[in-house]
């Protein structure tokens, strides 16, 4: 830090041989210029007073001719409506003479203020409104009043502007049948109200009672002024204040100047006295307030849990925090000055750690990675790297600050949650089959019964005279294209039930959609569902697990079946498309059932979502994870009046 030099041996003794003034004869010419500038200020203040005063009384003047004439022109509206409101005849439907109608346009027509005319019966319906095609409905209703009554000030959203109500009560019979309401423009009603002459001297406006604006008429912005004058309109604007600022005059007085020049020489003496100790007391609030900046930030830094490094461009650390330390597991004097290679990297992460580096030499964006530190004791800790440039106060790049993060409970967390949800889908598999173990047994019944059928024959031919071979061998070939088939049905639901790995291979989609149609025959002929398959390509390979797309086909299809259990079985209709087209094959599972609730769309693919008394709610959820594990996209549709359809799709690859 530079620092001011002390004075010289000579200066010392120059200043020691120079004459002591009196101690307050530095203070004269200073108290003098006061004295000088306080006489102008008084001299000026009287002035200025003066000609304030005038101004305000001429202000308070000009508001109250505004506001007259703002309420008699009020006044004057509302007395022309209740006579329109007098001649107009309510029925059912409503109807008004066509004097009234005549009326009520040529108010409109010669007061431009006059928005929107809207008869109301006194329930609050709006039953004729002028012009037409205004929007009939009204900003509040309000308990018919006896009397016309102004109400208070409000923001339309059809006008975009604020406006003011007026409600004419209306008789028959001595009886208010309804009510004449009359929304004014408060801008054009002060715009009309309001001469030039007046709008050239003051900003005109009118204010509610939080003073927020609701209409201005003036020529600009007021600039700033101490000189303003407020009063209420009420009545009959209720709860609204005209507020009237004049416009600052151009004019420079000439004791205005004169007061200036003399200030200014005053303030340059005054100025020139206060430099040295100005200057002094700055240098010495700099080094405090340096002292305290440096004081706080090491107090932040010193209580965060995000470990911070700085490097320069070569990798050397310029500075650490606790929270770093603790992350290696060293001190901070054990780690300033380091270069790599790092004593915390990890031996077998060498080479990813160096090409990280050397990448982040040729660019200054911010990056973003995990990584491992190891501790001298051989622990290691799972981070997460944010490294960013270092710019110094020239805008040059001299290096890199980090941010680390601890996220080894984190790690620790997906790997366990991981697993529960590998957990969780093989159970899902398990109760699918504890649902399939009829069509199993169905499905095998079958076959073993063909079987002992097709053996019994067979010992019957043994024993026949004379034996004809021909027939014993279709006999056999039959009982064995039967246990062939118990096989693959066996193999099938193995399969399916095995806890395993993704295997993605290329495959043809319509095959895997045969496997659950299969498997799901018995279930949809135990609903009594009618199943519709419209022709598709013979052809459309995908990249997939074949086990896993069953399920997903499965899955969809079991959920389609039990959601039309409970309609008439001539009702139950499942139709099952597949079509391919821009890449992509989309498989289509419409159901007549009653649909998805509104209430659980959102989360109908979430993990424990269900409409089912005993289900689990992990079916739809797993049939999106299957879904985006091949890079596909799975949604649903609402059907009109009901059902639903489940749609998934999948790219398309080239064989």
């Amino acid at each position: 830090m530079m620092r001011l030099a002390r004075p010289s041996g000579f200066i010392r003794q120059a200043a020691s041989r120079t004459l002591t003034p009196h101690p307050l004869s530095s203070y004269v010419p200073i108290l003098a210029i006061l004295i000088i500038v306080l006489l102008m200020g008084v001299f000026a203040w009287a002035v200025n007073k003066e000609r304030t005063d005038e101004q305000s009384n001429e202000l308070i003047r000009n508001a109250l001719w505004v506001e007259q004439s703002l309420s008699f022109q009020l006044r004057s509206h509302e007395n022309n409506l209740s006579r329109i409101a007098s001649e107009i005849e309510m029925h059912s439907p409503p109807i008004t003479t066509q004097t009234a109608l005549t009326q009520l346009q040529h108010f409109k027509t010669i007061h431009p203020d006059l928005l929107k005319v809207a008869i109301q019966d006194r329930f609050g319906t709006t039953l004729l409104v002028r012009p037409p095609g205004a929007d009939t409905r009204i900003a509040a209703h309000v308990s018919t009043p006896r009397t016309s009554t102004w109400l208070p000030a409000y923001y339309s959203s059809e006008h975009q502007e604020s406006v003011l109500d007026l409600v004419v009560p209306i008789y028959e019979d001595n009886a208010i049948v309804g009510t004449l309401r009359a929304t004014f423009s408060l801008a054009t009603i002060l715009m009309e109200n309001v001469p030039w002459w007046i709008a050239e001297q003051y900003h005109v406006s009118l204010i509610d009672q939080g003073d927020q604006t609701l209409a201005t008429r003036s020529k600009g912005e007021p600039g700033p002024s101490e000189l303003r004058y407020a009063m209420s309109v009420d009545p009959p604007l209720h709860g609204v204040r005209l507020l009237m600022i004049p416009y600052p005059q151009q004019n420079i007085p000439t004791f205005t100047l004169l007061m200036t020049v003399i200030a200014g020489l005053a303030l340059l003496a005054v100025v020139n006295l206060a430099m040295q100790h100005h200057y002094a007391r700055k240098r010495r609030d700099a080094e405090l307030a340096l002292m305290q900046e440096q004081a706080f930030r090491s107090a932040i830094e010193n209580s965060m849990v995000t470990g911070m490094r700085a490097r320069d461009l070569d990798g050397k650390v310029l500075y650490v925090n606790p929270a770093f330390c603790e992350l290696v597991g060293r001190r901070s004097e054990d780690i300033i000055g380091l270069a790599p290679p790092m004593p915390w990297w990890v031996p077998e992460m060498m080479d990813e750690t160096l090409e990280r580096r050397d990448r982040l030499k040729s660019t200054r964006a911010v990056q973003v990675f995990d990584t491992q530190f190891q501790r001298p004791d051989g622990s290691r800790v799972d981070v997460q790297v944010f490294e960013s440039p270092l710019i110094d106060a020239q805008e040059q790049h001299v290096g890199w600050i980090s941010s680390i993060i601890d996220i080894s409970s984190r790690k620790q967390a997906e790997a366990l949650a991981s697993s529960q949800s590998e957990q969780l889908h093989h159970t899902a598999k398990l109760i699918t089959m504890g649902e399939m173990a009829s069509t199993l047994a169905h499905e095998l019944n079958q076959p073993l019964s063909a079987i002992a059928s097709y053996a019994a024959g067979s010992l019957n031919l043994l024993g026949a005279e004379p034996l004809d071979p021909r027939q014993l061998r279709r006999g056999l070939e039959s009982l064995a294209d039967q246990t062939r088939r118990a096989g693959q049905i066996i193999h099938r639901i193995h399969d399916f039930v095995r806890k395993r790995d993704p295997q993605l291979s290329p495959l043809n989609l319509p095959d895997a959609l045969q496997g659950a149609l299969a498997m799901a025959k018995a279930g949809l002929r135990h609903h009594q569902i009618q199943l519709i398959v419209p022709s598709h390509p013979e052809r459309l390979p995908v990249m997939g697990d074949k086990v896993l797309l069953e399920q997903l086909i499965f899955n969809l299809l079991r959920n389609a079946a039990e959601a039309m259990s409970g309609l008439e079985p001539e009702r139950r209709i499942l139709e099952v498309t597949m079509q391919a087209s821009n890449g992509v094959v989309l498989v289509m599972v419409a159901d007549q059932g009653p649909g998805v609730a509104a209430t659980i769309m959102a989360e109908v693919f979430q993990a424990f979502t269900t409409t089912k008394a005993q289900g689990l709610g992990i079916g739809l959820n797993i049939c999106r994870s299957i879904v985006e594990l091949h890079h596909g996209k799975l949604w649903f549709e609402n059907g009109v009046p009901h059902g639903a359809t489940f749609l998934f799709s999948l790219p398309l690859i080239e064989l």
